[in-house]
């Protein structure tokens, strides 16, 4: 696991901590609780019997995420699909902006969900509102290269630039990731070549 995903897994975990510091003594919120640790490590059966209970799906926790984004998180494909088919906004944002396809780009077991989460409608562009990191770059950053490269297949844009101006080719450049750098480059000049064709002409 990367630094990156494991200070993000860090910070979910403390959001458990503090959903059920916050809600010990109220039925319905440990039960959101358990959801979220279910959804992030793959308890389906735990899922299954709470949307039979008649689980909110879009339920935020303190920092704003729903279920859906620990699922994704983790690449739990199976637990994604029946959040979405019980309602789950695929397109909802944390605090910060980080949407589930973000979330999903970035998991070495994530490409199934990917997939998922963008034939449900999820915004393949979707930048968050505090870096403008898009899932290209979170992708990218964590050396996700089948992830890369099925978000190119279905028209990523590879010319967004975070608030620092860094492409996901700088991304996965810096994070030491030269096969997916490659991939990216490559990518970039075949958008390219067309251009350049049409300029001469």
């Amino acid at each position: 696991m990367t630094p990156i995903r494991i200070l993000t897994l860090a910070v979910l975990a403390s959001t458990l901590l503090g959903v059920r510091a916050e809600t010990t003594n109220t039925v319905a919120a440990i039960t959101q609780q358990e959801v979220v640790e279910a959804a992030l490590y793959g308890k389906t059966d735990v899922v299954e019997k709470a949307l039979k209970q008649g689980y909110k799906v879009n339920e935020r926790d303190p920092e704003n995420r729903t279920v859906l984004m620990y699922a994704a998180f983790n690449g739990q494909t199976d637990i994604v699909k029946k959040l979405i088919d019980a309602g789950a906004d695929v397109n909802a944002q944390d605090q910060i902006g980080t949407s589930p396809l973000m979330f999903a780009a970035s998991a070495p077991a994530g490409t199934e969900t990917v997939q998922l989460l963008l034939d449900s409608g999820a915004k393949i562009n979707m930048v968050d509102n505090n870096e403008h990191f898009s899932a290209l770059m979170w992708a990218a950053a964590e050396g996700q290269a089948e992830n890369v490269k099925l978000l190119l297949k279905n028209k990523a844009n590879l010319s967004l630039e975070d608030i620092d101006g860094d492409t996901a080719e700088t991304f996965a450049d810096k994070a030491g990731h030269a096969a997916v750098a490659q991939i990216l480059k490559e990518a970039a000049a075949k958008t390219e070549a067309p251009k350049k064709e049409a300029a001469a002409e």
